[in-house]
């Protein structure tokens, strides 16, 4: 069997693409996978920024503050269901309603996160298991990289989301929180209803940066919470309608899985450790080290390692999408042989590598990255459906304006917030590689533009560009090293083509040349051989000037047609051996500048090798 095939499966037929449709609880299973890791860590981070010092008192309000966010963020999402019914990512919202500065903006911050989320997801995954297993710390890193590795490949089969593969570990992990919270909610603990006493040596100005800390930090629950809105479309009909009621399950879901276990957190006296995580620290008090317990961090993983899988058909998409607007290289709107945007799949697996490899699948230092590219799309996304509203009216329009610019105001001021508690904490990364994306997309743009306007049929005019050829016969130059098969099938169709006939050698090895000649003569060809000169051993420069000499000779001819002798060996790795002179030729005609518009033609002609 075909090792491609092995790996990859069979190519797919253009109509197999997958139109399934979800109803609200598949649905809710495939867009939900993604908040609901973060919840697995949110409470972690919350406790981290606030330290033993602040955690029994703050714990509970900043997370009473994020579910408040939460919902805001979730109507005005809602809003925009109603706006794009056939699906309203952030870009297509911003860049259809603010331009292209800040559509390339959202694009940049969204394909950050979309790297962001699968790095997260594997290295938190990773500290679940270590948890669990401390002996398992030394190889956090390579389990990474594995899951990355079967992931990306199961993406490259063209493997759909399927639901019935993301409902199992979904709802496991919902049924699973929810009776930690009960469980922990009622069972007997050393609980202080009341806050302790905040230390008196700590200054106003401490608290304020500390409780904005983590509220940065807590922030990372949202990640993912607009995953509804970019697909809508494939929701049964009414689409938007029953999106829209998805997203209200899954934000009520989401404040009531986060506030619990932060509550519980509170309860059981939990605080931040680098040994283990908080979730595995409740399972551990509420159920000791039993089959529940393991039970619990399984399911930790494998909705982590679903919530990685996700990015794997957002970041695709989104670069597809890129590519048809000539953002990014047109190769990423190309679907492979499995009806899978391949070159993106290959792309955010090396990007999300390259952040594991560096940051050592160091969860913490991730996640200080990870909200500034969601805050961003949120904010303008938002600010971009005040705009819409505004241009398009419609039945309570003015309400639809207030809410949507709420969300962004709210957004706008936690991105603020999220950037100044995080900068120096490697959020300068991602403030400084937005820009840096952006610059090159309009780059890029700008290439395709230029490309465009140079392949233009009307440039220059019609007439001009289909004036008939001239019969006369071409001048030929064949570049030739030594004689064999592949020369001879050259020097052949050269005499084919025309009696103007020159073949050329440059002299940097004087034996190859003296084998050449005398084959040459033995041989009694026709057509003259050249033999340049080289004092400084180079083989282009030469042949280069040899060629603007014969361009400049009997200018009726046009410019020399160059015929280049190769062959192909039976394997392909063996082209490392082979042919690396042709290549050094071809590239230097293909980039030199040329000072006539006139094209150089350049024939290459293949000898097949049989071993």
């Amino acid at each position: 069997m075909n090792l491609n095939k092995l790996i990859f499966g069979n190519p797919l037929k253009t109509e197999n693409i997958n139109s399934e449709r979800f109803s609200k609880t598949k649905a809710l299973a495939v867009f939900f996978s993604d908040v609901l890791s973060s919840v697995s860590y949110a409470t972690d981070e919350i406790l981290l920024a606030l330290g033993a010092m602040f955690a029994c008192s703050f714990s509970i309000p900043i997370a009473g503050a994020i579910v408040g966010l939460i919902i805001i963020v979730s109507v005005s999402y809602w809003q925009t269901m109603e706006a794009y019914p056939n699906g309203g990512g952030a870009f297509t919202v911003v860049h259809e309603n603010l331009g292209e500065f800040f559509g390339l903006i959202t694009a940049s911050a969204l394909l950050i996160d979309y790297t962001l989320t699968v790095a997260v997801s594997l290295s938190v995954g990773a500290r679940a298991i270590i948890s669990a297993f401390p002996s398992f710390a030394e190889n956090s890193v390579s389990f990474c990289l594995i899951s990355l590795l079967i992931i990306t490949l199961s993406n490259l089969r063209g493997t759909k989301e399927s639901s019935r593969v993301l409902t199992a570990p979904t709802y496991c992990f919902i049924a699973l929180a929810f009776l930690m919270i009960v469980c922990g909610a009622f069972k007997a603990a050393p609980y202080n209803p009341f806050p302790e006493d905040i230390p008196q040596d700590a200054s106003n100005l401490v608290i304020i940066v500390v409780l904005l800390r983590a509220f940065a930090y807590g922030c990372s629950v949202l990640t993912g919470i607009e995953s509804i809105a970019s697909g809508v479309a494939t929701f049964r009909k009414p689409q938007y309608k029953n999106a829209q009621v998805t997203l209200v399950v899954m934000s009520c879901i989401l404040s009531f899985l986060f506030i619990g276990l932060t509550f519980v957190a509170h309860k059981y006296n939990l605080e931040f450790s680098g040994d283990e995580t908080v979730v595995s620290q409740m399972a551990h008090c509420l159920f000791g080290s039993g089959f529940a317990y393991y039970l619990i961090q399984l399911a930790t993983v494998c909705v982590l390692l679903v919530a990685a899988n996700s990015a794997f058909s957002g970041f695709p998409r989104l670069a597809s999408v890129l590519a048809q607007k000539k953002y990014v290289p047109t190769s990423f709107a190309n679907l492979g042989d499995r009806l899978a945007y391949s070159n993106g799949i290959v792309m955010l697996a090396l990007a999300s590598m390259a952040l594991i490899l560096t940051f050592e699948a160091d969860s913490f230092s991730l996640i200080t990255l990870y909200s500034i590219g969601v805050f961003t799309s949120f904010t303008l996304s938002q600010a971009g459906m005040v705009k819409h509203w505004i241009r398009k009216r419609g039945n309570n329009w003015h309400i639809k304006v207030v809410l949507n610019a709420f969300g962004s105001l709210a957004t706008l001021i936690t991105l603020l917030v999220i950037i100044q508690s995080n900068l120096l904490n490697g959020a300068w990364i991602i403030v400084v590689l937005i820009p840096v994306f952006f610059f090159i997309f309009i780059g890029i743009n700008r290439r395709y533009k230029v490309t465009n306007v140079e392949l233009d049929l009307k440039k220059g005019g019609l007439c001009r560009l289909l004036k008939p050829i001239k019969e006369t016969k071409p001048k030929v130059v064949v570049p030739v090293s030594r004689m064999h098969k592949g020369t001879l099938a050259a020097l052949r169709f050269a005499a084919s083509l025309s009696d103007d006939v020159v073949a050329v050698i440059v002299n940097v090895d004087h034996k190859e040349v003296d084998k050449l000649k005398l084959a040459w003569r033995s041989m009694n060809f026709q057509i003259p051989l050249m033999i340049l000169s080289s004092s400084y051993r180079s083989i282009v420069n030469p042949f280069l000037d040899f060629l603007a000499e014969q361009d400049e000779r009997d200018p009726e001819k046009g410019k020399a047609i160059v015929i280049m002798p190769s062959f192909v060996p039976g394997k392909f790795w063996q082209n490392i051996l082979h042919n690396q002179t042709a290549a050094i030729f071809k590239t230097a005609l293909l980039y030199r500048k040329q000072k006539s518009e006139q094209t150089r033609v350049i024939v290459e002609i293949p000898y097949q090798m049989r071993i």
